[in-house]
C-alpha cells in the first residue's frame, strides 16, 4: 500500500500512514501523535463477506490516512466470531484509530458507505447508525496495563483529573465520565419494550424475571408468560425459559449456518419429541433485531455441572451412607431412560454433558440444549470435548446412539468422582482407557458395578454393547460382574514426563509470550504466577537442553521490558518482586538480560505510597518478604546453601551483571516487609470462619491466608534469629497446627460436600504443609511434624480426583509438598505418594504413555505454560521427583533450634 506501512501479527494486520514510526514494544502507537486512548471505530463483518467489505473499505481508510487494523484472514475472523476465547472481540473485523476531530465525520462516512452490510452486533460498542455495521466506543489505542486495586494488571485509561477507567472491552457499552458521546447515542440498539413497571418484556409477552446465563453468543432468561397467567406474580404464573441466539455469531466460513441455525434445529427436535418425558416443551420461537429467541418450559434451576462443582461427586465412599435427595443410581437410570426415549424417536442428542443436565427438584432429572442433535439425517457440527467421543469431532462421523452412550458414561464417571474426563485424546480407545484408569485409581475393585457400567457405555467390548447396556440401565439393571483392571502404568514415570513436559514448554512458551499479539496480556505478563518470570525460574534448571539458553535470554528480555511497559506493584507471585527474583537468578546464571531493576525500591519503597495494604503471599507484604529471602538465597556466599539454580556455564557468568545488593540489605528488606505486615491488625488473626467451606475460602490457605503469612515469619525468624520473630512465628505455626485435624476431617476425599480445592496449595491442605514442615525444622516440635504429615496424607488422597494438574490448584502443587516432606522425614510413604502424583499425570495425559501430553492448548487453557497452572509448574514437580536434591521455588530455613 503506497504511503503506508504494514505489520502483521498472529491475529491482526496493522496499517499506518508513512512518516510515522514502525511500532515497537516501547512505542506501540503512531507518532501523529495519537493519544493513549480515545474514541475508536469498529467495523463488524462476517467471514463470508470480509473480502468484499475490505475492498470497499480500505480505499477510504487509506485516503483518510488513519491508522487501522483488520483481521489477518477470513479464518481468524471466524475464530473471533465464535466467542470462545475473547467474547468482547466478536464482530471486530476492523478497528480504526481516528484523530479526535475525525471521529464523527469518519464514523458517519463509513456508516453511509457500508449501509446494508451485515455482521455480528458488537456488544461493547454503540452503533453509529442502525442500518450499518459501524460501531464506536471509548477505549485504548494501545493497551496500557496498570495495576488495579488488587494489584493485578488491567487496561486502564486515566482522565484529565486523574480519574481511572477500566477501558478493556466488555459485553456492554461503557464510557468514562470525562467524555461526551460524539454521536449522541443515536445508534444504540433498540431495546425490548417494558410493561410500564420497568420489567423487560421479550417478544411482547415474556416478562423477564432473571438472567440465567449471559454471553456473546446469546443470553438465557427465566421469564413469566404474560398471556398464560392471570397475574405475573401469582402462584399459577407460567415460568418459561427464553434462549437467545445472536445473529451471525458462530457462523461457518461459507455463511450457511450460525447460532440461530442451532436454535432452529433445537425447535425441530423438541417438536419431534413433544411427548418424550423429561425434556423441555417447545412453546414459541420469534425474532427481534436480527436475533432469534426460543421459548421452552422451565426445566429447573441447577445443572449437574454446578451441583458437582459446589458439592462434589454423587457417589459416596464405600461404607458411607447414601446422600439425601438425588442418588447416583437414580441419576443414572433417569438419564438412560431419557436417552432411550429419544433414540426411539430417531434422535441422537450428541451433547450429553453435566451442563445440559438439569436437576428439577430433589430427585428429578431433565435433559436440555438440543442445538446440535441429529434427526432424520440432519445435524449441525459440534461436540463438547471430553464428553463427546473423539470420533464425533471428525467431519465424516455419522451420528449414532453409541455417541450418547459414550457421553453418558463420561457423565456418570464425572458424577461419581468429581473428576472431569480427559480432553484432547486423538482416539476413542485412548479416551476410554484414561476414563477407566481414573475410575480404578479412585475405587480400585470396590465399585465393580460402576466400573462395569462405564466400561459398557464406552463400548469397551465393541458395537452394540453400549446401546444394550443403556436399555438395561433404563430399567435399573446395573451390571454385577467386574471388568478387568486397565493396564498398569509405569511405576516411576518422572524421567519420561520431564522430557515431554520440558519439550512442550520450550516449544510453546516463546510463541505464547514473545509471539503474542501486541498489547495482549501475555505480551506484558512478567509475573512469577502466570508469566515469563515463573517459566524462566524453572528453565534455569534445564540449561543443558538445546535452545533453553536462548529462550531464557528472550524471557529475561521480555520480563525486563514488561516491567517498563506495565509497571507492577510489589508482590512475589503477581508483582514485580517475583519478576526481579527471576532477573537476579538469570543474571547469576549468565543469562544476558535487557535491564536491571532497583531491588530495594522494588521490594519495599513504593509499598506505602501505592496504598499497598495486602499482607498475603501472592501480592502482599508476606510475598515481598519472601522475595527478599529468595534474593538472600541466590546471593549466598560460595559454599552456602542456596535455593536457586547453579550457573550452567560459569564461563558465561558476568559477575558485574548481577549488581547484587549486600546480603544485609536483602535482610533489611525482609524485616521491613515483616514490620509492615505485623502492623496490620488482622495479619496474625486466624479468621473464625477459616474452616467454613474449606477449600473455597482463603482465610487459612497459603496463597491469600494465614498459612502463607506464617511460612514467611518462620523462614525470616530462622534467618535472623530474632527472639521476637521466633516467638511470633512459633505462636502462629502452633496455632496453624491446632486447626489441621479439623481441616482434615472436613476434607476427606469423596466425603459429602468436600471439594478438590480442599487439597490445593493455594487454599487447601497442601498449602498447610510448608509452614508446618518449616516450623518443625526450626523449632523441633514433634506436633508440627505430625500436623504436616496429617495434612500431606489427606491431600494425597485427593490426587486421583484432581482434574487440575498445576502447582497452584492441582496435582503438581500436592506433589511438590510431598517431595519436601519425604526428604525431611525419610518416609517411603510420602515418596510413594509423590510418585502416585506422577502416575496421575499420565492418567490425565491425552497422549499415550510413551508420549504424554498434559495440556490441550492455549485456546482453552489459561496461562498454559505458567508456573501456577501450566507446564512450568508441572515440570518443577517432575524435575524434583527425578532429582530430589534440586531446589523448589522458595528458600529453605537456614537454622534449626
Amino acid at each position: 500500500m503506497l504511503g503506508h506501512s504494514i505489520t502483521t501479527g498472529p491475529v491482526w494486520t496493522r496499517v499506518h500512514p508513512v512518516g510515522l514510526h514502525v511500532p515497537t514494544p516501547e512505542h506501540p502507537l503512531p507518532e501523529r501523535p495519537l493519544p493513549e486512548h480515545g474514541w475508536k471505530l469498529h467495523i463488524s463483518a462476517r467471514p463470508v463477506n470480509l473480502p468484499s467489505l475490505a475492498a470497499l473499505l480500505l480505499p477510504v481508510l487509506l485516503e483518510e490516512r488513519v491508522s487501522f487494523k483488520l483481521a489477518r484472514t477470513v479464518g481468524v475472523l471466524a475464530g473471533l466470531n465464535k466467542a470462545e476465547k475473547n467474547p468482547a472481540a466478536v464482530g471486530k473485523a476492523v478497528t480504526v484509530y481516528p484523530e479526535p476531530d475525525q471521529v464523527r465525520r469518519l464514523g458517519l462516512r463509513l456508516a453511509a458507505l457500508l449501509r446494508g452490510h451485515t455482521g455480528p452486533r458488537i456488544l461493547s460498542d454503540r452503533a453509529v447508525a442502525p442500518d450499518a455495521p459501524v460501531y464506536y466506543r471509548y477505549g485504548p489505542f494501545g493497551a496500557r496495563w496498570q495495576p488495579d486495586a488488587s494489584g493485578s494488571l488491567a487496561v486502564v485509561a486515566e482522565g484529565p483529573d486523574g480519574e481511572r477507567f477500566a477501558s478493556a472491552a466488555s459485553l456492554e457499552y461503557r464510557q468514562p465520565s470525562w467524555v461526551r458521546d460524539p454521536f449522541g447515542g443515536a445508534g444504540a440498539p433498540e431495546k425490548e419494550v417494558d410493561d410500564g413497571a420497568g420489567h423487560v418484556v421479550l417478544g411482547g409477552r415474556y416478562r423477564v424475571i432473571e438472567g440465567v446465563h449471559g454471553s456473546a453468543r446469546g443470553n438465557v432468561y427465566r421469564a413469566v408468560d404474560l398471556r398464560g397467567s392471570a397475574s405475573p406474580d401469582s402462584a399459577d404464573a407460567r415460568h418459561v425459559i427464553v434462549k437467545q441466539a445472536r445473529a451471525y455469531v458462530g457462523e461457518s466460513l461459507d455463511g450457511t449456518h450460525d447460532l440461530r441455525t442451532r436454535l432452529r434445529n433445537e425447535r425441530r427436535i423438541l417438536e419431534a419429541c413433544a411427548d418424550a418425558p423429561n425434556i423441555p416443551r417447545f412453546l414459541d420461537h420469534f425474532a427481534h433485531d436480527g436475533d432469534e429467541y426460543l421459548v421452552t418450559t422451565d426445566a429447573g434451576t441447577q445443572n449437574l455441572y454446578d451441583r458437582i462443582r459446589e458439592h462434589g461427586g454423587f457417589l459416596p465412599r464405600v461404607g458411607d451412607p447414601e446422600p439425601e435427595g438425588l442418588t447416583f443410581a437414580r441419576l443414572a437410570t433417569q438419564l438412560a431412560s431419557i436417552l432411550v426415549e429419544l433414540h426411539a424417536r430417531g434422535v441422537v442428542m450428541r451433547d450429553v454433558t453435566p451442563a445440559n443436565i438439569v436437576l428439577d427438584g430433589p430427585d428429578d432429572v431433565r435433559l436440555i440444549d438440543f442445538g446440535i442433535s441429529a434427526l432424520g439425517g440432519l445435524h449441525l457440527p459440534g461436540a463438547t470435548p471430553g464428553y463427546a467421543p473423539p470420533s464425533q469431532h471428525t467431519p465424516d462421523h455419522a451420528p449414532v446412539p453409541e455417541d450418547d452412550c459414550w457421553a453418558l458414561g463420561q457423565v456418570l464417571a464425572n458424577a461419581a468422582t468429581g473428576l472431569p474426563p480427559v480432553t484432547g485424546a486423538d482416539t476413542d480407545e485412548l479416551a476410554r482407557l484414561r476414563t477407566m484408569q481414573g475410575l480404578y485409581a479412585v475405587y480400585g475393585e470396590s465399585r465393580p458395578e460402576l466400573t462395569s457400567l462405564v466400561a459398557d457405555l464406552l463400548g469397551s467390548e465393541g458395537a452394540g454393547q453400549a446401546v444394550a447396556r443403556l436399555r438395561k440401565l433404563a430399567s435399573a439393571d446395573f451390571p454385577a460382574a467386574s471388568v478387568p483392571a486397565p493396564p498398569a502404568l509405569p511405576a516411576a514415570p518422572a524421567t519420561l514426563l520431564q522430557e515431554r513436559v520440558l519439550a512442550s514448554l520450550v516449544e510453546g512458551a516463546a510463541d505464547y509470550h514473545l509471539g503474542a499479539e501486541r498489547g495482549t496480556f501475555p505480551s506484558v505478563d512478567a509475573a512469577l504466577y502466570t508469566g515469563s518470570a515463573g517459566i524462566g525460574l524453572e528453565l534455569l534448571h534445564h540449561q543443558h537442553r538445546a535452545g533453553v539458553g536462548e529462550l531464557l535470554e528472550d524471557l529475561a528480555r521480555h520480563a525486563a521490558e514488561s516491567l517498563r511497559r506495565a509497571p507492577m506493584r510489589p508482590g512475589l507471585y503477581s508483582g514485580r518482586s517475583g519478576t526481579d527474583v527471576f532477573l537476579d537468578a538469570a543474571a547469576r546464571a549468565g543469562i544476558r538480560t535487557a535491564g536491571r531493576t532497583e531491588r530495594v525500591a522494588t521490594a519495599t519503597g513504593p509499598a506505602e505510597r501505592d496504598g499497598f495494604a495486602d499482607v498475603d503471599v501472592i501480592s502482599g507484604h508476606a510475598g515481598v518478604g519472601l522475595a527478599a529471602l529468595m534474593h538472600l538465597a541466590l546471593n549466598a556466599p560460595a559454599g552456602a546453601a542456596s535455593s536457586g539454580p547453579a550457573p550452567a556455564n560459569p564461563a558465561r557468568t558476568d559477575p558485574g551483571a548481577c549488581e547484587g545488593l549486600p546480603l544485609a540489605d536483602h535482610r533489611k528488606a525482609a524485616l521491613a516487609a515483616a514490620e509492615r505486615l505485623l502492623r496490620h491488625p488482622d495479619a496474625l488473626t486466624l479468621p473464625p470462619d477459616a474452616l467454613d467451606a474449606f477449600g473455597t475460602t482463603t482465610g487459612l490457605g497459603y496463597a491469600h491466608g494465614f498459612a502463607g503469612i506464617t511460612d514467611f515469619l518462620v523462614l525470616l525468624a530462622a534467618d535472623t534469629d530474632d527472639p521476637s520473630l521466633l516467638e511470633t512465628a512459633h505462636r502462629c505455626v502452633t496455632k496453624l497446627a491446632s486447626r489441621v485435624p479439623e481441616a482434615v476431617a472436613l476434607s476427606r476425599a469423596g466425603a459429602p460436600g468436600a471439594l478438590p480445592m480442599s487439597a490445593s496449595w493455594c487454599r487447601g491442605l497442601a498449602g498447610l504443609v510448608p509452614p508446618l514442615r518449616h516450623g518443625w525444622s526450626v523449632f523441633g516440635d514433634r506436633e508440627l511434624r505430625t500436623a504436616a504429615e496429617q495434612a500431606a496424607v489427606a491431600s494425597a488422597e485427593w490426587v486421583p480426583r484432581l482434574g487440575n494438574l498445576g502447582q497452584c490448584c492441582g496435582a503438581a502443587g500436592v506433589g511438590d509438598v510431598l517431595i519436601d516432606l519425604a526428604r525431611a522425614t525419610g518416609s517411603e510413604r510420602h515418596w510413594e505418594a509423590a510418585h502416585e502424583v506422577a502416575r496421575h499425570l499420565l492418567r490425565r495425559s491425552h497422549g499415550p504413555d510413551e508420549a504424554p501430553r498434559l495440556l490441550v492448548n492455549a485456546r482453552f487453557q489459561e496461562a498454559p505454560h505458567s508456573w501456577a497452572q501450566g507446564h512450568a509448574g508441572i515440570l518443577a514437580f517432575v524435575r524434583r521427583l527425578g532429582r530430589p536434591e534440586t531446589p523448589g521455588l522458595l528458600p529453605e530455613p537456614g537454622r534449626r533450634l
